[in-house]
């Protein structure tokens, strides 16, 4: 087997779950396969990889119900692939990665990047939606947590069966209020780029500059020992939850930050409790949750 690329988008950490389990799965299968975070600085190196690799898994947690830009300017960056003479398409999986799963307002995220991708002579030939904790404005219940993580290496074990064979898995179907949705989204793009530049810094922080070395947006540079942002944020969190000082907050928006923070570490080594359909319902009423209920396969029995 050929090589595999997986190249993804993380802010809090849970993509990058994703794209450990995918590269250790292939690992099992005796597939050759490497996996690279997308970050501004690393951006160019993974255009040369994607152009030598022989199939790529594309990973990125949801954003304003789209791909983050980076990787929407990573896609319209690769090369053409223009080596290949026999007429062979490269084959690609997407995986987008967000706390409702597919519902209305996920289901386009993946459209705008298959269609980049299929423009740069990849065939998407597997798309899937990883249903993670959520990290925005409000926390998953740890026990649902801890179920979402647990059957997540499950989920990608079938995905991976799926691309290997070149063939598709049930998805929702993409409507056009959806695509009307996701480009409603790009409203809340424009508002993060704003949301880095007022991060307040607290006198607990000690300058150890944690969160300049993990920006994916290279949007933090540390002067003088204290951390100073730009205004090309990605509006991820993930300084805001990953600061091992706790000392970032919000200076604007403050609603969509998670006040207990986004303790993914804790969700990881919290037992999976054997939940039954009737609890998993219990705390996930509501149509907002209808792709969280989907993702865990979770009978309505009243």
């Amino acid at each position: 087997m050929k090589n595999v690329l997986i190249v993804y988008y993380t802010g809090t950490g849970s993509t990058k779950l994703v794209a450990e389990e995918a590269c250790s799965n292939l690992s099992r299968r005796n597939v050759t396969a490497e996996m690279h975070r997308l970050t501004v600085a690393s951006k160019d190196d993974l255009i040369l990889k994607a152009a030598a690799c022989q199939k790529l898994i594309l990973i990125y947690v949801v954003h304003a119900f789209n791909a983050p830009d980076l990787v929407y300017t990573w896609l319209k960056e690769l090369d053409e692939q223009g080596p290949i003479t026999d007429g062979t398409l490269k084959s690609a999986m997407v995986i987008s990665v967000s706390g409702g799963g597919d519902m209305l307002s996920n289901t386009a995220c993946r459209v705008k990047a298959k269609r980049y991708l299929e423009k740069k002579r990849f065939k998407v030939v597997t798309e899937a939606m990883v249903v993670m904790p959520n990290n925005w404005m409000s926390a998953t219940p740890e026990d649902i947590s801890s179920a979402l993580i647990g059957v997540m290496p499950k989920k990608v074990d079938q995905w991976l069966d799926a691309f290997l064979e070149n063939r598709s898995v049930p998805v929702l179907s993409t409507k056009p209020i959806d695509r009307v949705i996701t480009s409603l989204g790009r409203l809340e793009v424009k508002g993060g780029l704003q949301f880095g530049k007022a991060i307040k810094v607290s006198d607990a922080c000690n300058g150890c500059g944690w969160c300049e070395s993990n920006c994916p947006a290279s949007n933090i540079t540390m002067i003088h020992s204290v951390p100073t942002f730009g205004k090309v944020c990605h509006f991820c969190l993930g300084c805001i939850y990953g600061c091992p000082q706790k000392a970032l907050t919000p200076g604007m928006m403050k609603f969509a930050v998670i006040p207990t923070g986004y303790p993914l570490k804790k969700y990881r080594q919290q037992p999976e409790l054997p939940l039954t359909d009737a609890e998993l319902m219990a705390q996930l009423k509501g149509a907002s949750m209808n792709g969280v209920r989907r993702y865990l396969e979770v009978k309505n029995d009243g």
